[in-house]
């Protein structure tokens, strides 16, 4: 049932119930809440983050807030979250419909995360990446730069994940890309895959 439908800053945006849960989608891609939701449910669980809770955690398109609500509601972690989306409407989203502003500890920054990571000066223990335009990754996040730049976001003793989607020959090669960019910056990379074509690259 669609409750919602209009422009976003890179493309058309469409709020909808499946399945007895409210989503955000895009033309042909979830964008939070759905299979999204559970791409990062099963990330988060595989790393057990809550064993050793993390005491600052960067989230790179934010999204209308998927990954926060399983940090905090889900898994119960309390450190500070700083969630940083380049779509206005997505976080209006946000705060309209999923209330993300109640989440405690939460700071929201509407910036292009290249901007963002490249004037950066403060690391955390944790960061999630997320940032696809439809079903490939947004332009530029797999340069060399961006990469780079994420190197300094991380903590000595933190992780970070970065989810690609590869559904044909060019985001399989885009996927590698960022693997072998982060493996030059971080050293060691795993690749954990989700829902067929998710592929979340774990760098520490």
């Amino acid at each position: 049932m669609p409750v919602w439908q209009g422009p976003g800053k890179y493309g058309p945006l469409q709020l909808t119930w499946e399945s007895g849960h409210l989503v955000v989608n895009s033309g042909h891609a979830n964008q939070s809440y759905g299979n999204l939701h559970a791409v990062w449910q099963e990330c988060l669980r595989e790393l057990k983050v809550e064993r050793d809770p993390p005491g600052s955690i960067l989230i790179l398109g934010f999204g209308a807030g998927s990954a926060a609500s399983i940090i905090r509601k889900e898994i119960g972690l309390k450190a500070p979250i700083t969630g940083v989306e380049g779509d206005p409407e997505m976080l209006r989203i946000a705060k309209e419909y999923f209330h993300v502003d109640r989440l405690k500890d939460l700071q929201l920054i509407h910036s292009d995360a290249l901007e963002f990571v490249g004037r950066n000066t403060q690391r955390y223990d944790l960061v999630l990446v997320d940032l696809c335009h439809e079903l490939d990754l947004a332009p530029g996040v797999d340069d060399e730069p961006f990469l780079s730049g994420l190197r300094g976001c991380v903590s000595e003793e933190g992780s970070l994940c970065f989810n690609t989607i590869v559904h044909n020959a060019a985001s399989g090669l885009r996927s590698l890309r960022v693997s072998e960019g982060l493996g030059q910056v971080f050293g060691t990379v795993t690749e954990h895959r989700y829902l067929g074509i998710n592929r979340v690259l774990v760098a520490h």
